[in-house]
């Protein structure tokens, strides 16, 4: 028995926290850990027991002894042999731990780190490198050994010495400019990153950085600019190293090059003209890369405007090209609007000057004002694209509604719905909006009344007048609205149904999607949507479908006409017939044997949707199983995996589908699917413990634990294999898979008669 435990607080004598640390009850070791560790250093003449604490069986008691070492700091001194012992036998957090209580503990723990350094083990290698890094600049001495791992086999000791060196600082730079002629591509690798953190105020090692920044491999190259862009001397000549290296033919290289400019600061303006001409390149990659980075540069590259107006009508380039202007601040909306003015068929400039935001707010609102219309709807569509624009813009946007030029008062209705529930004020505008002559404006009105707070009794009467609006655009915009208040709009039920019988199409399509949202009555909307099932227009015929499925169950009389649509020559009705077979359900389980042939159509996404009906329809669940555990070999991606979600969803009912899951948890396209499968499936078969077994066997350690948890739902019935699962578990590397063991274990060990 252990002595009797008394209760610590900071008031207990440290000699009885100290006595005990070595209890034998865990909870009472724990407690007396906690202690050492908040009195910190005054805790100084515990370092023996501590340092016996390191190999408690209890991790908490480990943690805390170890943390009250770091804390006790350099009078702990005595503790770096035992914790360099630990440092070589332990991983993962706990090497992380240990590295930073030797840390903690001060130069005095150098020599010990040279020796391990400079040995065979490799967490002794990564541990003492993430232990000098604590040490910054003190850490010095062991400049030669640490840049010597800089060509260490394991990746993660590479990494950390990278690290170290770094943070060692100035004193590092010389010794790493020294290695940047070896030989080995690791060592020099290493360096530059090391001295990317360092940032080199040497001319000599900077020109060493740049000369590698132009040869070897892609890696090289990237290393080398990134510590190019850090160095502290010649920095016009990194500029220029740079700019050519936009030209590179590695996209890693001139991604690079393009970051390094991006943050160069002012001084970044010496390279832009040099850009500019870049933009002129009969090359398209260079184009490219030079309007990529006069984007990230921003506001400094503003000259560059009129030459990227020059090239915004290439198709290849047009997105990046709108991006970029839209950085370039405020300064550049005049020369933006002069090219919108002159190119009013093309929206990029106008999507430019919208992505400005705010910065380009004031110039706007000034053109507004201006004399010339065009210009004036330039600026209330940039607006009109904001999401959302100022709202110091709004006063002016609702002075625009009675502007005498129609677009202008259209763009106006749509930034004021942008602007939202700020811009209630301009509701009587936007009412009288709805009247409007043109029917641009007011359809925009309609839509801007909703987005700013407007009433749904206010709009009522607005809507059912502007339902037989003669102009198509407005119907279809206010069906659009209807649909985007939705079930409160219901009221307007008799008035939509007519508009399934409207002249245009598009107006047809609007209305059987607004009817599937608001959802009328399923005996007054049905047989209108199943008349639009055979509609000449497709995008009507799909809407229709979508519209019907929305209905669920309450929609099987029209199952037969779907039935008929699950082959149409139209991919998408073909895809939204058998959606809304599926929201009826095993209502609809008369269309399964026309839905199963579609399993066997060359269009993948025609396979997906057919794979998803049947697992809703199908009355005949096991036969169902079987035919999609065949569709697990199925060559789409997509459609393997519309199988294994549908597996997932069968349960237990899938078990059969198991092994062939096991097998994909091997495919890198398939994994997660399998695995979220297995996990809801969750029930073993004997019959599949060989699978079972070659997982846990060569699989990766993800699929290792899904062929445990297997192997343990097995129980007794698995007890053959206990012997190899408890070797696995020596063998184990990490905790989460040791724990898997564990369970696995405990569930198959019949339990002991008491």
């Amino acid at each position: 028995m252990g002595s009797p435990v008394v209760a610590i607080d900071e008031t207990t004598p440290l000699e009885d926290v100290i006595r005990q640390l070595s209890d034998s009850d865990v909870m009472a070791r724990r407690d007396a850990a906690y202690e050492l560790v908040r009195r910190g250093r005054e805790a100084k003449s515990a370092v023996l027991a501590l340092t016996e604490a390191l190999d408690d069986d209890d991790q908490q008691v480990w943690f805390q002894a170890t943390q009250a070492l770091s804390r006790i700091g350099s009078d702990a001194e005595a503790a770096i042999p035992a914790l360099n012992e630990k440092l070589k036998t332990h991983s993962g957090q706990r090497l992380q731990r240990t590295a930073y209580a030797l840390g903690q503990i001060g130069p005095a723990i150098i020599p010990e780190m040279i020796i391990d350094l400079e040995g065979d083990n490799r967490n002794g290698r990564e541990g003492a490198a993430r232990a000098l890094g604590w040490l910054r600049a003190d850490a010095a001495p062991a400049l030669p050994q640490l840049i010597a791992v800089l060509n260490d086999d394991d990746p993660e000791v590479r990494t950390q010495a990278v690290v170290t060196l770094g943070l060692i600082g100035s004193q590092a730079e010389e010794p790493l400019g020294q290695t940047l002629h070896r030989e080995e591509e690791r060592i020099r690798l290493g360096a530059l990153n090391a001295l990317a953190v360092i940032g080199s105020t040497n001319s000599d090692v900077a020109e060493k950085i740049r000369r590698l920044a132009t040869d070897g491999t892609v890696d090289q190259r990237t290393s080398a600019l990134q510590a190019a862009v850090a160095t502290r001397v010649d920095g016009d000549r990194v500029l220029e190293l740079l700019v050519e290296s936009l030209a590179d033919e590695e996209e890693d290289v001139r991604t690079t090059a393009m970051t390094g400019l991006s943050v160069a600061g002012e001084r970044v303006r010496l390279v832009i003209p040099r850009l500019i001409s870049m933009l002129e390149s009969d090359d398209h990659t260079s184009r490219q890369m030079a309007v990529e980075t006069l984007g990230r540069i921003g506001s400094p590259a503003s000259s560059a405007v009129p030459a990227l107006l020059e090239i915004i009508n290439d198709e290849r380039l047009k997105p990046d090209v709108v991006q970029a202007l839209s950085r370039m601040g405020g300064a550049a909306v005049p020369a933006l609007l002069d090219a919108a003015v002159q190119e009013l068929d093309d929206e990029a400039v106008t999507w430019a000057l919208a992505g400005m935001g705010g910065v380009a707010g004031p110039p706007l609102i000034e053109v507004l004002s201006d004399n010339d219309p065009a210009r004036r709807a330039i600026a209330a569509q940039a607006f009109a694209k904001m999401t959302p624009p100022p709202e110091s813009a709004i006063e002016r946007l609702r002075e625009a509604l009675n502007d005498e030029s129609p677009a202008v008062r259209a763009a106006a209705a749509k930034a004021l719905g942008r602007c939202g529930a700020v811009a209630d004020s301009a509701k009587s505008e936007l009412l009288e909006a709805t009247k409007d002559s043109d029917a641009a404006v007011r359809s925009s009105a309609m839509l801007a009344l909703i987005d700013v707070g407007a009433g749904i009794d206010e709009m009522l009467p607005l809507w059912r007048e502007a339902l037989q609006d003669s102009q198509v655009n407005v119907r279809r915009r206010v069906i659009e609205a209807i649909a985007q208040v939705g079930e409160p709009a219901r009221v307007l039920s008799p008035e939509l149904l007519k508009s399934l019988e409207d002249l245009d199409s598009s107006v047809r399509s609007q209305t059987a999607e607004a009817i599937g949202v608001i959802r009328p009555d399923v005996n007054e909307a049905l047989p209108g949507l199943i008349l639009l099932l055979n509609d000449t227009d497709p995008d009507v015929k799909s809407a229709a479908a979508q519209a019907i499925g929305a209905y669920g169950g309450e929609a099987v009389p029209a199952v037969q006409t779907l039935t008929s649509l699950v082959s149409d020559e139209t991919t998408n009705v073909a895809i939204a017939a058998m959606s809304a077979l599926g929201e009826i359900k095993q209502a609809a389980s008369e269309a399964a044997p026309k839905v199963s042939e579609v399993l066997n159509d060359t269009d993948a996404s025609r396979r997906v949707a057919a794979v998803a009906c049947l697992s809703r329809i199908e009355l005949d669940s096991n036969g169902l199983v079987t035919r999609l555990i065949a569709i697990l070999e199925d060559e789409d991606w997509g459609v393997r995996k519309a199988a294994m979600v549908s597996l997932g969803e069968f349960g237990p009912s899938s078990v059969d589908a198991v092994p062939k899951l096991f097998e994909l948890l091997d495919s890198r396209d398939d994994r997660a699917d399998a695995g979220r499968a297995l996990r809801r499936i969750d029930t073993a078969s004997p019959d599949a413990m060989a699978v079972y077994l070659e997982t846990l066997r060569t699989g990766p350690e993800a699929s290792q634990i899904f062929a445990l948890h297997y192997l343990g739902k097995l129980e007794a019935s698995a007890a053959e294999v206990l012997p190899e699962l408890e070797e696995g578990r020596k063998k184990a590397k990490s905790d989460r898979l040791k724990g898997a063991y564990d369970k696995a274990i405990a569930a198959i060990t019949p339990p002991t008669s008491g």
